[in-house]
């Protein structure tokens, strides 16, 4: 089937298209490896250009991402640059690029800013965790009246820099699935389901949430807290299941 290149680019064209024809060149420095792969590269100009590298879609996920819906790189460009338009941060989009054969999606990348901030992980850490905890939780009432529904809002995917005067300033990526124009509390609230895997930690940045949005601070932290719980569970769950399908179909 003929092979197909579809680049969209706003910045740092060349090397856009260079990856998207020939893959991620052994000179890039690879920052993270799971399902997808996150690469870092320096740009002729000696911009540090983040690469997102996704894992070639199965059937029917394949010839779904050509015909029915957007791709994951696109998704993350749009995402992308309507997050900065209403005001949130995110690092700033270059383009994204996808390979096809025929109907069939083969390879995809989204490029990016390569961002030198920290995560949210372990906030407990932080000597100043009280003071980012309070300014994350107004960051989500904000995103909540704006109608923003990250559905990977995961502590690695929500970065942070300290500025000046005691201020934060948040980025999110992993922007892949997201919504906007989102009403629904039950799905707003889900951004608490895996941000923090204690339920004190939960807890504490709901009622951060609560002092920020004027609410009562219980219902605040139980719905938070039950949030958490639902993922729990479904984890449990998940892996209940992978259990028992290992247990009849042994590998050999």
């Amino acid at each position: 089937m003929a092979r197909r290149e579809i680049i969209h680019e706003v910045a740092h064209g060349s090397l856009i298209k260079e990856i998207v024809a020939n893959g991620v060149p052994a000179q890039a420095v690879q920052i993270y490896k799971g399902r997808n792969r996150l690469f870092c590269l320096d740009d002729a100009d000696g911009t540090a250009v983040n690469i997102k590298a996704f894992h070639c879609p199965r059937f029917p996920n394949n010839y779904v991402y050509t015909t029915l819906r957007d791709g994951k790189a696109k998704r993350s460009f749009e995402n992308a640059n309507r997050l900065l338009s209403l005001g949130f941060g995110t690092p700033r989009p270059y383009g994204y690029g996808e390979v096809r054969s025929g109907l069939r999606m083969t390879r995809s990348y989204y490029f990016c800013e390569q961002l030198d901030a920290e995560n949210v992980r372990d906030w407990e850490r932080f000597d100043d965790c009280e003071e980012m905890l309070a300014a994350l939780g107004e960051e989500m009432v904000r995103l909540h009246r704006a109608g923003v529904w990250h559905k990977d809002f995961s502590p690695g995917n929500i970065l942070f820099k300290r500025l000046p005067g005691g201020r934060y300033r948040f980025y999110y990526i992993d922007l892949n699935r997201m919504e906007f124009g989102i009403k629904s509390r039950k799905s707003l609230m889900s951004m608490f389901r895996a941000i923090n895997l204690d339920e004190h930690q939960t807890a504490r940045l709901a009622r951060h949430y609560a002092a920020a949005s004027g609410e009562d601070v219980a219902t605040v932290v139980a719905e938070a807290v039950g949030q958490l719980r639902d993922y729990q569970a479904d984890k449990k769950k998940h892996r209940f299941f992978k259990k028992l399908v290992r247990f009849f179909n042994p590998r050999k």
